[in-house]
């Protein structure tokens, strides 16, 4: 655990940028080091994680769920995630939108940077067309993109993928005024994220150090 980065971190992103802490993997004691500092966002990755820390933790807790979904998990996301970074799949979106007619949650579109095939998400004309066609009456609001920078790649290559994402990020604004989050950037180049505009970055390993 390193409350030094994390202080550090939060002043200079300031009131603009947002900080989800990646908990997957973490003790709660760990957790509750960063809420008695003041911190609310904090991401896990899989159902039965994020269940226990929810109903054993603080309920002012903002849970923000970022792992791959499963179409017959999606419904109990829903019910323990405050939002979904990770729809990646017109599978999973129609189901949300189709078939949990009663559930209302706010979802973020991955969009797919690259061409790892171990990559989940929406090509750019895809994301686009769902905006557009989306009901605006609908309980699920998309609220913005979320991305993934390529493995193995440098500075210069990771910026270009994340400015693709942004001008991606404010077409979608001009069509759906509801849309307000870029949630990008990670603990190896969040730098690179807040260069291009992005207002929502996921930060684990630099806070909280190596999964056990």
């Amino acid at each position: 655990m390193n409350l030094e980065a994390y202080l550090k971190i939060k002043k200079e992103l300031g009131s603009k940028i947002s900080l989800v802490a990646v908990s997957k993997g973490q003790p709660k004691e760990k957790i509750l080091k960063l809420y008695d500092e003041g911190h609310r966002d904090f991401g896990e990755n899989f159902l039965q994680e994020l269940t226990d820390k929810k109903t054993q933790l603080p309920n002012d807790i903002r849970w923000h769920f970022l792992g791959n979904i499963q179409s017959n998990k999606l419904s109990k996301i829903v019910e323990y995630a405050d939002i979904i970074h990770s729809i990646s799949r017109y599978k999973i979106y129609e189901i949300l939108v189709n078939h949990l007619p009663k559930i209302s949650t706010s979802i973020l579109l991955q969009l797919k940077l690259g061409s790892e095939k171990t990559k989940s998400g929406f090509s750019e004309n895809e994301i686009l067309d769902i905006v557009t066609k989306h009901d605006k009456k609908s309980k699920i609001k998309i609220k913005g993109i979320m991305v993934i920078s390529e493995n193995n790649i440098d500075s210069s290559k990771i910026k270009l993928q994340f400015q693709q994402a942004q001008e991606l990020f404010e077409k979608t604004k001009t069509i759906n005024k509801e849309i307000e989050i870029l949630s990008m950037g990670m603990s190896g180049d969040y730098d690179e994220a807040i260069s291009c505009n992005s207002n929502m970055i996921r930060l684990g390993r630099i806070i909280f150090g190596e999964r056990k």
